[in-house]
């Protein structure tokens, strides 16, 4: 398969130096690291009785502890102004996250999340440092961290058109 599509760092001579079978290894592990971090949030999902989407917008609510308008959130959902005020609406009635006055601009609101919210997000953290428990205290921690953090900006890249 053919994996050269753009991801943002193009330029990284460590990745243009990868045979493919190492390449094609490490789109398959990615992969089903994926598929087990889907399997991970529905069964989070199901727990707090929240549909996929609405966990979405609370993973991104709580990236840290920034609020958010809801533009922001019906940008990064990909989603209409009615879909997002719909999550919203859907989150505020069961005390998930709460909308208060945006101070920058009187037309719109900012997006907090409450402490039903937080535990969601701080289960989740949790969650996933328990499955890179194994990588804390790795020599090669700071290049994993590194890695990981390139693997972000390409797939932000890859998910912005």
């Amino acid at each position: 398969m053919d994996y050269s599509f753009s991801m943002g760092y193009e330029h990284n001579p460590a990745r243009e130096s990868l045979p493919s079978a190492a390449s094609e290894a490490l789109v398959s592990a990615w992969y089903r690291m994926q598929v087990q971090n889907a399997h991970l949030l529905q069964r989070l999902a199901v727990e707090h009785e929240l549909n996929p989407i609405d966990l979405r917008a609370l993973k991104f609510l709580g990236v840290d502890e920034s609020p958010r308008t809801p533009k922001e959130l019906a940008t990064f959902l990909q989603v209409g102004s009615s879909l997002v005020s719909a999550v919203i609406e859907r989150l505020e009635s069961r005390q998930f996250i709460h909308r208060a006055p945006n101070p920058q601009d009187r037309r719109s609101t900012l997006l907090h999340l409450e402490l039903r919210g937080v535990q969601v997000v701080e289960q989740l953290r949790s969650l996933y440092g328990r499955a890179l428990s194994g990588l804390f205290g790795h020599p090669d921690q700071d290049a994993i961290v590194t890695a990981t953090n390139q693997i972000e900006e390409g797939l932000r890249d890859a998910a912005s058109f």
